[in-house]
């Protein structure tokens, strides 16, 4: 299925801190049925996900090019998504097919269509690349000791800060003790006793003056010790 990457805007990627250029699983399945337009919000963006013929996920922008309408609120006509507000349909490209005020035989201006992301399905999971386009995309990541008849169970649990805060908190074990001392943090063990293990890694930042224009680079090294 042919489709039209969507460009990482700078200020997006800026506000979402999200790692470029990698697969996320951003949905599972079962949550795309074929016959409705599914609305999200991930990757800091409002999308939409449905199923083409073949019942192959489509991923994208919830928004029409028109008058900015969620193509959510729509539906789904001949393999196409259909705004909700003056009908246009957008196929699984993003390209729009049908504008019904200009008749049918006016042809459709190429400027006009919605940013659609590479999508892939697997694992039961459907896959969205957050990245620059590319004319081949890395295979999908997964555990290689997992095959396809593994089982799970899925669980919901809104926590209402950024991705990184959460990741952080699943590795602070330090905190245990302290925070949850009467439930999973019980026993006073509030020293770690263990070995140090030091950890080196070089850094690059780039900068660019906003008034010469000119780019720099620094380097550095930075050291921590872990548990």
């Amino acid at each position: 299925m042919a489709v039209v990457p969507l460009r990482v805007e700078r200020g997006l990627q800026e506000l979402c801190h999200l790692i470029p250029n990698q697969w996320y699983a951003v949905l599972e399945s079962r949550e795309v049925p074929r016959d409705r337009l599914v609305s999200v919000k991930r990757l800091g963006e409002n999308l939409v996900f449905w199923r083409d013929a073949a019942g192959r996920v489509v991923c994208q922008r919830d928004k029409c090019a028109h008058r900015g309408a969620a193509l959510s609120k729509g539906k789904l006509v001949d393999g196409c998504v259909q705004c909700p507000f003056h009908g246009f349909r957008y196929d699984v490209t993003g390209r729009r097919q049908r504008i019904p005020a200009n008749g049918q035989r006016t042809p459709v201006p190429e400027q006009f269509h919605v940013h659609t992301y590479p999508t892939r399905e697997a694992h039961g999971f459907v896959w969205v690349w957050w990245g620059q386009p590319r004319e081949n995309l890395p295979p999908l990541p997964f555990f290689d000791d997992l095959g396809d008849g593994f089982t799970y169970a899925t669980f919901r649990d809104h926590w209402p800060v950024h991705y990184s805060r959460a990741i952080e908190n699943q590795l602070d074990v330090v905190h245990l003790p302290f925070v949850h001392y009467n439930t999973i943090g019980r026993g006073g063990r509030t020293l770690v006793d263990g070995p140090v293990v030091k950890c080196l890694y070089r850094w690059t930042r780039r900068t660019r003056s906003s008034i010469c224009g000119s780019t720099r680079t620094l380097c550095g090294r930075r050291s921590w010790g872990s548990w």
